[in-house]
């Protein structure tokens, strides 16, 4: 995501303070890749959904859980 490409005038845009998390997942050869910025504030690692995305995507990563990392295009 390039910030500088977008328009907080855009209804659809809702980080009024434009600090957005971003996590993404790929297949790199025979392994999994998840990766993460980290762009929560420190309230929000209490809450339980942030820590159960963390908890699942580990366990994605080390082959535990299935997931679908397939490619899709741009919208």
């Amino acid at each position: 995501m390039d910030e500088n490409k977008l328009n907080y005038n855009n209804p659809r845009v809702h980080r009024a303070d434009q600090d957005f998390a971003v996590a993404w997942v790929k297949n790199y050869g025979k392994g999994r890749v998840f990766y993460s910025t980290f762009g929560h504030t420190p309230e929000a690692w209490k809450r339980s959904d942030v820590q159960a995305m963390y908890r699942e995507a580990v366990k994605w990563a080390l082959g535990l859980e299935p997931g679908d990392a397939t490619p899709r295009p741009k919208p």
